[in-house]
């Protein structure tokens, strides 16, 4: 696939081209759902922190906190650190911009609403693994003002082990409910497919197999991520509880008549969490044992 036709799907994914979730600050110019946000999560199920502890939100203010547009997925993976989509912090050059214009809203299953402003998390620093030369390290690490409470949320633990095609996954996200469909302000997940198909390699060269810096997904009965969900988790179930396999990166319809970039017929790829964890814990400056999750012997 085309450079920059990857770069415009990748993109997309984040409502950098679709439009945008939008909290205004002042109320008087617009109501908190004047503007829908991107198809998300396809034949998904309403799901709750119960499930998904370290699920957060991303939000960008171009205009010195004016309003707020809520842009991506994101999982707090330490007290003060938060893994996302790089390209989700990039620009149209794939440099990445000032921490000063994220914010996060964390351990909500619900979008945030103009109440939940002031309980808004600011970053201070972002952290690229080399997305402007590969689309394989589409992810960062974002640095938070103060450490998230435990009461508020609780980090994500890194699944560690051989990702196969026969190994049980589920995506999270926010967003509407089919492509081009009304928005669902709750959180949802679905069940996906790991592929170790050759249509894979065939859509992305960056992908050799499942052990690399990519999962590769392949929807076969409609369930998938799409736009709003760049970021948010692919999980397993792990000792009882879902831990982080990768975060939604990008993906394409495998016909090329067709401009339905997620759902049925489309090829989607993970960023997979563990192959970046000794950079990760580089970054959060712990050992990277501490954020994995290992099988209970007993």
């Amino acid at each position: 696939m085309h450079l920059l036709s990857t770069l415009r799907v990748i993109l997309s994914l984040t409502g950098v081209i679709c439009a945008n979730y939008t909290i205004f600050t002042d109320t008087n110019s617009a109501s908190d759902n004047q503007t829908s946000i991107a198809t998300s999560i396809v034949n998904g199920m309403v799901t709750s922190t119960d499930y998904y502890p370290f699920i957060s939100q991303l939000y960008i203010t171009e205009n010195n906190g004016f309003s707020y547009s809520f842009i991506c997925t994101a999982e707090l993976i330490g007290q003060q650190h938060i893994i996302t989509a790089a390209h989700c912090v990039s620009d149209d050059n794939m440099k990445l911009r000032s921490p000063s214009l994220f914010r996060l809203n964390i351990g909500s299953a619900t979008l945030a609403t103009l109440s939940d402003i002031i309980n808004f998390y600011t970053v201070t620093n972002i952290y690229g693994a080399g997305f402007a030369t590969s689309f394989a390290n589409d992810v960062v690490i974002l640095r938070l003002n103060k450490p998230v409470p435990s009461s508020i949320a609780t980090p994500v633990k890194i699944y560690p082990y051989k990702i196969t095609a026969n190994l049980p996954v589920e995506v999270a996200g926010f967003g509407s409910i089919y492509y081009g469909g009304p928005i669902s302000k709750t959180l949802l997940r679905t069940l996906i497919n790991v592929s170790d198909s050759s249509n894979c390699s065939a859509f992305n060269p960056d992908w050799a197999n499942n052990s690399g810096p990519l999962v590769c997904s392949i929807s076969i009965n409609g369930n998938a991520a799409c736009n709003g969900d760049s970021g948010g988790p692919m999980v397993a179930k792990l000792n009882g509880k879902r831990v982080l396999v990768g975060t939604v990166s990008w993906g394409e319809n495998m016909d090329p008549k067709s401009n339905i970039n997620c759902g049925a017929n489309n090829v989607s790829f993970y960023v997979r969490t563990a192959y970046f964890v000794k950079w990760i814990a580089s970054v959060m400056n712990v050992d990277y044992n501490t954020l994995i999750e290992i099988v209970n012997s007993s």
